[in-house]
């Protein structure tokens, strides 16, 4: 799976985008602490979008552990270094929120994502988005698409970073981090990346509760076999069916092999980008980070409404724009 996955994303250029990005930063440029004293999780209820302020910070993470390898004619370094964006919420009055990281599709960079992750962290969540060494915008030689086992190794070990910082005064978005809410999303190649960090045995991370992916796929590494169905997060699959990078079959058997509770949306004649960038700047933008912020609701604070809202949005799309499976293995609208 993942050969073909590969091909197919470097004849399309996977996520690719030469545009919008920045250098990557290597200090925090940190938000106002908060000035209480009482942590209570923002748990039990959904902050709507635009609840909060958005404070935008940058760090870089290294990982001596594990190298980058040789790539498009540069030599192999023996770490890996991980440049950060974080949006998270201001004025939060002492809350603690979920944790979610974003993972960027080839030839870009989380920032390029930045509406849409905008728009998750002023509902109520603090977002982080590493820059991948081997995929992200200006890779010496292009995309190297047979690092994603290495880039789900990355997203464990920021997840561990991230924790690791939550007491850290010169970080108050850690501070603000409820470290038993933590969920997953990404893009392209990012969502295989995702996935695996979510179900593949090589690299499942079982602090995850929940995930959200755009237009990815399964990549099995050579693994028998996903994770068993008690150890998956519940995921919410999103896909265009025009989709000409990652082909619509591909997300149809991940929903039929993924081993958890899922849900897959379809965008009707979507292709690969539209609805995964813009945030609430277009009707299917809207949709998607409605869609997402109410499935993550539903299992990373426990908002009883969350799965009602997620039917309640597809619905009112309406079956042109979209449609939404029921929980578990059936792909409705495929």
């Amino acid at each position: 799976m993942i050969t073909s996955i590969a091909l197919a994303c470097s004849v399309a250029a996977c996520g690719s985008s030469e545009g919008s990005h920045r250098p990557a930063a290597d200090s925090t440029t940190p938000a106002p602490a908060s000035t209480s004293t009482a942590i209570t999780p923002d748990g039990a209820g959904a902050s709507a979008v635009g609840t909060y302020t958005v404070e935008h910070a940058t760090t870089t993470f290294v990982d001596p552990s594990r190298p980058t390898r040789a790539h498009g004619g540069q030599p192999e370094l023996r770490d890996r270094t991980l440049p950060i964006d974080i949006w998270y919420p201001a004025g939060a009055d002492g809350r603690r929120f979920p944790l979610l990281v974003f993972s960027h599709g080839s030839t870009r960079r989380a920032v390029d994502y930045a509406a849409t992750l905008e728009s998750w962290a002023s509902a109520g969540y603090v977002v982080v988005g590493p820059d991948f060494p081997l995929s992200k915008t200006g890779t010496p030689g292009g995309t190297d698409y047979g690092d994603i086992e290495s880039q789900a190794r990355d997203v464990g070990f920021v997840i561990s970073q991230v924790l690791d910082a939550t007491e850290d005064a010169a970080r108050p978005w850690a501070q603000l981090i409820d470290p038993g809410k933590i969920g997953l999303g990404g893009q392209s190649m990012g969502a295989i990346t995702t996935v695996a960090a979510a179900i593949n045995p090589c690299c499942a991370d079982r602090r995850v509760g929940a995930i959200t992916e755009f237009a990815g796929a399964w990549a099995s590494f050579g693994a028998p076999g996903p994770v068993a169905a008690a150890e998956a997060p519940p995921a919410l699959l999103v896909h265009g069916s025009a989709d000409p990078v990652v082909p619509y079959a591909s997300a149809t058997s991940l929903n039929d092999m993924y081993p958890g509770s899922h849900r897959l949306l379809t965008l009707l004649d979507s292709a690969h980008d539209p609805g995964f960038f813009g945030g609430m700047t277009s009707p299917l933008d809207e949709l998607v980070t409605r869609a997402t912020l109410a499935f993550y609701d539903a299992h990373l604070k426990d908002d009883p409404t969350g799965s009602e809202r997620l039917d309640e949005l597809v619905a009112a799309a309406g079956p042109q724009v979209a449609t939404l499976s029921a929980a578990g293995n059936s792909s409705e609208g495929s």
